[in-house]
C-alpha cells in the first residue's frame, strides 16, 4: 500500500512539473531594452518580440530603458524576480561594460542566465552628408591635418560603437574627438544636421537613413564586404586586422528555472527562423548565431576577454 502511495505521489509531481513546465507563460513577459527606441538592438526586438509573442501565445513587450552603456536596464533585470517574466535583450556592451566600470550594480556572470546569444554583424561607419571626407583615407587624411578635428558620435561611451572608434583611432594614428550619446538614436539628429560628423552604427538603424540619403555610408567593419551594404569597403582595406562586430543577447536573471530558460531559447530559434526575421536579417547583414545556453555563457566570456584587452592595450579610461 506504501509503495502504491509513493507511486502514486510521484506521478502527481511528475504531471505537476509537466503542468508548470506547459504553464508558462501564463501572463505577459517584459522584454527590456537598455538602450533607447530606434538603435540597433531595439530594431531587432521589436520584430523578434512580435513573433515570440506569437509562439508563446502571450505577450513580449518591449521597454527601453536607456542610459551610458545600458547600466540602468541592466540592473533593473539583475533584480527581477527570476520567474521567466523578465528578460534583457542588449548587445556586445553587455560583455564590454564591465571593462570601463568597476563598481556595476551587477555582475554579468553572477546574476544573469544567458538565454541564447541570437546573432553578430559587423558595424557601418557612417557620416554626415556634411562631412567632407567619404573614405576612410580621407578620414584619416582629415584628422592627421589637425588632432580632433573629426567628431565621433559614441552610443554609450564605452561600448562596441566607441570601442570601434577608439581602435581605429589607434590602429591609424590619430585622435578623434568623442561625442557621447544615450544610444544610436538619440546621435541620429545631430548626426543628419552635421553636429557631429560620423558614427560606427548596427545596419538596422542606420542603413534607412543611408538608404534615403540622410547619411552617407564610408564602411562596414568586418573582414569581408558587406552584400547588405552594397558592398562598401571595409575599414580592414585600409588598415589591415581591424575587426569589430556587434552582437544581441537574450538573457534572464539569475535563478530563473532551467525548463522556463529552454522555453525562451526554443521559442527564440522558431522565432528566428520566420520569414519576417530571415528577411530583416538578410538585409541588415546579420547572421544568426542561437547558441544554447551553455555556450552563450562561454561566448560572452570569450568577448569579455577580448575587449577586455583592447581597453588595457589602448590604455582608455577605466571608471
Amino acid at each position: 500500500m506504501r509503495k502504491l502511495v509513493a507511486m502514486l505521489a510521484a506521478l502527481c509531481g511528475l504531471l505537476y512539473g509537466a503542468a508548470a513546465v506547459a504553464d508558462y507563460p501564463e501572463r505577459p513577459i517584459r522584454m527590456v531594452v537598455p538602450f533607447g527606441a530606434g538603435g540597433g538592438v531595439d530594431a531587432l526586438a521589436r520584430p523578434l518580440a512580435r513573433e515570440l509573442s506569437q509562439i508563446l501565445g502571450q505577450s513580449v513587450i518591449v521597454e527601453n530603458k536607456p542610459s551610458t552603456n545600458g547600466q540602468i536596464g541592466m540592473a533593473e533585470v539583475a533584480r527581477a524576480e527570476p520567474d521567466g517574466y523578465t528578460v534583457v535583450m542588449s548587445s556586445a556592451a553587455y560583455a564590454i561594460t564591465p571593462a570601463f566600470y568597476r563598481d556595476l550594480p551587477y555582475d554579468i556572470r553572477k546574476d544573469f542566465a544567458p538565454v541564447t546569444i541570437l546573432a553578430s554583424n559587423p558595424l557601418v561607419l557612417v557620416a554626415s552628408t556634411h562631412f567632407k571626407a567619404s573614405t576612410v583615407q580621407e578620414m584619416i587624411a582629415m584628422a592627421r591635418a589637425k588632432a580632433g578635428s573629426v567628431n565621433f558620435a559614441a552610443p554609450g561611451n564605452s561600448g562596441i560603437h566607441f570601442l570601434a572608434g577608439e581602435l581605429m583611432g589607434s590602429v591609424a594614428g590619430v585622435k578623434w574627438t568623442s561625442v557621447p550619446y544615450k544610444g544610436a538614436g538619440p546621435a541620429f539628429p545631430d548626426l543628419i544636421s552635421g553636429q557631429v560628423d560620423v558614427m560606427f552604427d548596427n545596419p538596422a538603424s542606420s542603413l534607412p537613413f543611408v538608404q534615403s540619403g540622410r547619411l552617407k555610408l564610408i564602411a562596414t567593419t568586418g573582414q569581408q564586404r558587406l552584400a547588405a551594404a552594397g558592398n562598401a569597403p571595409t575599414v580592414a582595406e585600409v588598415l589591415p586586422g581591424f575587426d569589430a562586430a556587434n552582437w544581441f543577447v537574450l538573457a534572464a536573471p539569475a535563478g530563473t528555472p532551467a525548463d522556463r530558460i529552454r522555453t525562451l531559447y526554443d521559442a527564440s530559434r522558431r522565432a528566428m527562423q520566420q520569414p519576417a526575421l530571415v528577411e530583416f536579417m538578410d538585409r541588415n547583414g546579420i547572421a544568426t548565431i542561437l547558441s544554447p545556453p551553455a555556450q552563450a555563457a562561454d561566448y560572452i566570456q570569450a568577448e569579455a576577454g577580448k575587449w577586455g584587452g583592447v581597453v588595457r592595450d589602448n590604455r582608455l579610461a577605466v571608471q
